[in-house]
């Protein structure tokens, strides 16, 4: 947990020294967000199921979408 925890605040940081990317960032940080309350589900039930992996698969694969359209987006300046 304490790996997601620290995954979370890397994305958070560099969220907001990339502020450029506007809405893409609230996406990102929203996906970021819904796994680390996915994980804090498992961890708290302490049992996974095949519903509970296929919802957590879901949120990855979002979480992997906003990523992409983040750095897609993203400008650096010259």
């Amino acid at each position: 947990m304490k790996t997601v925890t620290t995954l979370l605040n890397y994305v958070m940081i560099f969220v907001s020294l990339n502020k450029g990317a506007k809405a893409n960032s609230k996406q990102l940080m929203k996906e970021a967000l819904d796994i680390g309350v996915a994980l804090h589900q498992v961890a708290k039930t302490k049992q996974v199921d095949q519903k509970t992996k296929d919802a957590l698969a879901k949120e990855v694969k979002e979480f992997n979408a906003a990523v992409n359209k983040f750095l897609d987006d993203l400008v650096i300046p010259d």
